[in-house]
């Protein structure tokens, strides 16, 4: 019941100088005149103002391009639209939480952001090369379309980011005695699974999309542009509430509602959607 939030940081949710709780905000305003507003951690504030603006700006870049296409027949984009947008918010989630996961192991924040971001951006670049020869062998195997490409990817980021959950706080503590030179090509080869898996969902979805909507690519590129700014605020807000696990989790979330409404616009959508 007090008023500031005294539970310890933990590696799940490392941040120390966080004792904000929002039930205190009304009343440290009130007292603010007093010297109130000083006792006021502004982090929490600040963030959720900056998710404002940026919904608020997303909205818009995303309702605007609409007016152009009025009076076409545009049957189901508002699933195309969550698909892009679940899976721009779900990748940022898993990039950000893993950035924080390898800060541990590699214990400085420019290393793991250095070498995370470098990591997702390579194998994430080679799962999409690869999107199209896993549709293709899918095809040429009669598994699809009662399996989907999207389907097998999915599972691939399920399986391995619960995996990892459960296995690399123990590894790391395993492998933390061993130098930087070490660590970072062990750090790029965990990385690699999960980044050639989430690598995927965005091409299949877009070749899709390109062969029946051509018209509504460029929209989905700003849609998904726009998850990826709000995911970076929405992420952090996340973490310092319930952590770097619940943020992964819900990520995971967001690409199974992703992989279900892939299947939903790819039956119902017709083929000429944009004369």
């Amino acid at each position: 019941r007090y008023k500031f939030d005294l539970s310890p940081a933990t590696d799940d949710r490392p941040y120390f100088f966080d004792f904000f709780k929002w039930r205190a905000l009304p009343e440290l305003l009130q007292r603010r005149a007093s010297g109130g507003a000083a006792l006021l951690d502004w982090g929490y504030p600040i963030l959720v103002a900056t998710l404002v603006q940026a919904g608020a700006l997303s909205l818009l870049l995303i309702l605007a391009p609409l007016w152009f296409l009025r009076g076409k027949p545009v049957a189901g984009r508002w699933r195309v639209a969550l698909y892009f947008l679940a899976i721009g918010l779900a990748f940022l989630f898993v990039e950000i939480a893993s950035i924080q996961r390898f800060i541990l192991f590699l214990g400085h924040p420019l290393y793991a952001t250095s070498v995370v971001l470098c990591g997702f951006l390579v194998f994430a670049g080679l799962g999409s090369g690869a999107a199209a020869a896993l549709e293709h062998r899918l095809t040429a195997w009669h598994i699809a379309p009662a399996i989907s490409p999207l389907t097998v990817a999915v599972a691939g980021i399920a399986l391995v980011a619960l995996a990892y959950l459960l296995v690399l706080p123990p590894f790391f503590d395993l492998l933390m005695p061993l130098p930087d030179i070490a660590k970072i090509p062990i750090s790029l080869a965990l990385i690699a699974p999960l980044a050639f898996c989430m690598g995927m969902p965005f091409p299949l979805a877009l070749s899709h999309l390109a062969a029946r909507a051509p018209g509504l690519v460029p929209w989905v590129w700003g849609i998904n542009g726009c998850a990826s700014v709000l995911s970076a605020i929405l992420a952090t807000l996340l973490a310092m509430s319930f952590g770097f696990r619940a943020v992964v989790l819900m990520a995971l979330v967001l690409y199974l509602l992703a992989a279900a409404t892939f299947r939903t616009f790819e039956v119902e959508t017709p083929t000429t959607i944009i004369a």
